[in-house]
Order: structure tokens, then C-alpha cells, then sequence
């Protein structure tokens, strides 16, 4: 569903009712349990999501159908739910060429597919694909919980609950480095042109890492501004992050403090304007443009407008 503001209503869902009848958006069924990350590919022919039990599934956004099971649902065997939930799918990323897709959760390592290869063996008929990661980059401690690739490069990052941020080269399918500097898990990375990825964590700090130089900047929102759930990379030195306490801010590299006016309660409150704000759950820019989505547990998507102008620098609903 999608909202442009308010506090939902009748009016929004008759706006979110007349998207589904012109197909502007669909629904999508084949998890067991909830999706957790969703991914397309740079032409927008695929998508791919990752849910609890552990399944990935890529569909054919045109034709909106399911094209292949590339991991099947994890089942409650030996091990009981706690061997099911370490196949738990937490963050997946397409690279710009559409070549590569990187599968990060709960078993502590980054799994490749080759998506060429995913679209050659998918069968219809039966939803099935004999999927083989070409290659299993291990390192981190704990979930990785994000990934993230470099615009129009192979570089890929991936943060983890364990604190830290490994960065691979998948041109030879290696590692690379590791980032430190976090105090707590991490839950969100992403990068621009330049490469400096941006992070968030839940120690209250969003930090750019300025790879070349081997050094990073730390940004953090002060007051009572609660931890960032989500971040997004507008451009080269500008960034959006979501928080736990419904508040939406616009950054950039040379401040330390949010640029314009922070957007308080982004998507509403629950149980009405005296009750808890929804946190912003994830966040994501659409390519060279200035539109920005926000989702929460309201159920809507909300589009945002956000100027980078050094006079009205800042982040308002679309219109």
C-alpha cells in the first residue's frame, strides 16, 4: 500500500485500493513465513526476496509470477526451531550488472548466486531451481544483518551483529578488509558513487567510511533521538536515516548534525497522535532522482521529496 502523508484513513486506503485495481502494485505469495528483504535487479525485470524460514524466491516482476525457488524453506527437524532459525534470511543485494546476488542471515556468512545462471535453470512450471551459491564468503562472528553494493562496481560490504563490516572484491570473489569501529550490531549499510559506504548501528551513531583513507566520520543525532533502524545513500556526501522512534533525518558529510528539519513521527502513531510513535523500518532513493520510500509496521509506503539545495536542504512529503 501507498500514502503520500496523513494519518492513513479512509482516504488512504482508497489511494492504496486504487493501486491495486491499476496494478500498480501486486501481491506476491511462496514464503512459509514473513519476508524479510526484498532486492531488484538494476532493469527491473527480477526480484528477489528472503523470508524467516530461510527460503529465497525470485520472481518475474513483469509477468508477476514466481520464476524459481532458489532456497528452499528451512523445516523443523532435529534441531527444532533453533536450527530452522539459523536459516534465516536477513538482507540480499543485487549488483549493478545484474550478475551477482548476495544472500546474507542468520548463518553468519554471505552466500553469491550467479542470477545468469538462476534465469537459464529456472523452471516454471514446478517454481524449482537446483541453486548452488558459486561461492560462500565467511569471516563474521554473527548475522549478517546487511549488505550493500558499490554502484557500478563489484565492491560489496556486509554488516554484521558482530560489530563489524567486511568489505569483498567479487571481481575475484575475495576478501578484502574488515571495518571497525561500531560499539553495538550492526542493522544497515549502504553507498553512493564514491567509495565511502555509509552505516548505522544500535550505539546510536551513523558512520561514513572513507575507505581510501582508511579513516571514518561519526555522526550522532544527540538529544533523545532514538537509534537508526535504516540508512540510504541519496548521493556522494548526502545520506537519510530512519529511526526507532519514528523520526526521519537528512544528513551530510561536512555537518555533524541533521541537515533542515528532522521529520518527527514519519509514519504516524499508534493509537492515535498521544500514543508511541511507528518506527521507520527501512528506507530506499530511487536512482538519480530525489524521491525517497519509508515503510513501517502501518502497513504503507511513504514517498518523500528530498532537496539538496543549500538553500532548502531537507526531507518533505511528496505531493
Amino acid at each position: 500500500r501507498a500514502w503520500m502523508g496523513g494519518e492513513g484513513g479512509d482516504d488512504a486506503e482508497g489511494y492504496a485500493r486504487s493501486w491495486l485495481e491499476e496494478r500498480y502494485v501486486t501481491y506476491h505469495r511462496g514464503h512459509d513465513l514473513s519476508p524479510t528483504c526484498v532486492a531488484l535487479s538494476r532493469d527491473g525485470q527480477w526480484a528477489f526476496s528472503g523470508a524467516k524460514d530461510g527460503s529465497l524466491m525470485m520472481w518475474n516482476v513483469r509477468e508477476g509470477r514466481k520464476m524459481a525457488c532458489i532456497l528452499p524453506a528451512a523445516k523443523c527437524r532435529g534441531g527444532g526451531e533453533g536450527d530452522r532459525n539459523r536459516r534465516e534470511i536477513l538482507a540480499i543485494a543485487t549488483s549493478d550488472d545484474d550478475r551477482y546476488l548476495a544472500v546474507g542471515g542468520r548463518d553468519n556468512c554471505v552466500r553469491i548466486f550467479d542470477v545468469r545462471a538462476l534465469g537459464r535453470k529456472s523452471d516454471p512450471s514446478s517454481g524449482a531451481v537446483p541453486a548452488t551459491p558459486i561461492t560462500r564468503l565467511e569471516g563474521h562472528k554473527k548475522a549478517v544483518a546487511s549488505l550493500a553494493f558499490r554502484p557500478r562496481t563489484l565492491d560489496l560490504y556486509s554488516g554484521s551483529e558482530d560489530r563489524c563490516i567486511r568489505r569483498y572484491d567479487l571481481n575475484a570473489m575475495t576478501y578484502v578488509e574488515t571495518l571497525y569501529g561500531h560499539q553495538s550490531p550492526i542493522v544497515g549499510i549502504d553507498c553512493a558513487n564514491k567509495n565511502r559506504p555509509v552505516s548505522v548501528a544500535r550505539d546510536r551513531t551513523a558512520r561514513v567510511w572513507k575507505v581510501e583513507e582508511d579513516s571514518h566520520l561519526v555522526f550522532r543525532p544527540g538529544g533523545d533521538v532514538g537509534s537508526a533502524e535504516c540508512v540510504c545513500a541519496i548521493q556522494d556526501g548526502w545520506f537519510v536515516t530512519g529511526h526507532d522512534d519514528g523520526r526521519l533525518a537528512l544528513w551530510k558529510e561536512e555537518k555533524k548534525r541533521p541537515v533542515g528539519s528532522v521529520i518527527v513521527a514519519a509514519h504516524g502513531y499508534h493509537g492515535g497522535a498521544s500514543g508511541v510513535a511507528r518506527s521507520v523500518m527501512c528506507c530506499c532513493a530511487l536512482g538519480l532522482s530525489d524521491v525517497l520510500a519509508t515503510g513501517s509496521n502501518d502497513g504503507y509506503l511513504r514517498l518523500w521529496r528530498v532537496s539538496t539545495a543549500e538553500k532548502d536542504a531537507g526531507i518533505t512529503p511528496l505531493d
